[in-house]
């Protein structure tokens, strides 16, 4: 039985501890679980990844000798490409760094036609070659919406028609959704507080709200530091659950207490491969 379970929420909520709890509950049953979180070398999805031709990625393993073990443990062909998830290798240096960066499809580096062509296209080939049970984290809303709202400000219906789209390309894999509804703003300060560099400064924070503040969308709309985020983050929730009423697919959207959140997380686990029945 081939499957598709997407988890999804702001930072914060627990999408990857809940996505690999969930895949842990499967395994229970059944060995063949393929779990995906974000940067990982995704089979759908580009975020974190570098897309070079042959002949770029050649050049690199002939420049960087000692990281080829790692490229070649990172990588995969597609459609003429090599797509690298460059923020698995450990130790890059900055140079080689910013260049894999300056090589992905998102954060408007590339025409929306040709990203919408590509991650369409990557989605399609994902639901005709997938096996087994597969599980998402943040690769079909949080992704996308981020891409399309603050580096292409493209309006509510059609980020929605395109999310429409992505999910009627895994449609046989019989796809459930799993969004993660906390409060917004005590989630970021729990991601914010956590995601610390090793003498305690707020890194992810700063890194994001430069990314929200700076784009073309947070620009446009005013958005200034902490608060800035805040109100970012708060609307692509209610972007992201308005989009998951239109999805004709199977979805829970569970409301969770942070406070509380291991304890309900288990149940809801339980809950949901009971009733799969997997």
């Amino acid at each position: 039985m081939n499957r598709l379970f997407i988890v999804e929420g702001v930072p914060g909520s627990g999408k990857t501890t809940f996505a690999r709890r969930l895949a842990q509950q499967f395994l229970k049953c059944n060995p063949n679980v393929n779990l995906f979180v974000e940067g990982d070398l995704h089979p759908a999805d580009m975020a974190w990844c570098a897309m070079l031709t042959d002949k770029e990625y050649k050049g690199i393993c002939d420049s960087y000798p000692w990281f080829v073990e790692e490229l070649e443990q990172n990588k995969a062909a597609w459609n003429g490409y090599v797509i690298v998830a460059y923020t698995k290798i450990q130790n890059l240096d900055t140079k080689l760094y910013h260049y894999f960066e300056s090589k992905e499809i998102y954060d408007g580096r590339i025409d929306t036609e040709t990203f919408c062509g590509v991650h369409e296209n990557r989605w399609k080939k994902f639901g005709q070659q997938a096996m087994g049970i597969n599980v998402f984290e943040c690769a079909l809303l949080q992704n996308s919406v981020n891409e399309l709202l603050l580096f292409r400000c493209i309006d509510e219906d059609a980020i929605s028609k395109y999310i429409c789209k992505l999910i009627s390309c895994v449609e046989n894999l019989k796809p459930i959704i799993i969004y993660l509804n906390v409060d917004t703003k005590s989630a970021i300060k729990r991601a914010a507080m956590e995601r610390v560099d090793q003498d305690g400064n707020r890194v992810w924070e700063s890194r994001v709200i430069q990314y929200i503040t700076q784009s073309p969308y947070g620009i446009k709309n005013g958005f200034i530091g902490v608060e800035g985020m805040y109100n970012y983050f708060e609307k692509r929730k209610q972007i992201e659950l308005k989009i998951l009423e239109k999805l004709s697919v199977e979805k829970y959207c569970i409301s969770i207490d942070i406070h509380n959140q291991q304890e309900m997380v288990g149940e809801y686990i339980e809950k949901i491969c009971r009733t799969q029945l997997i």
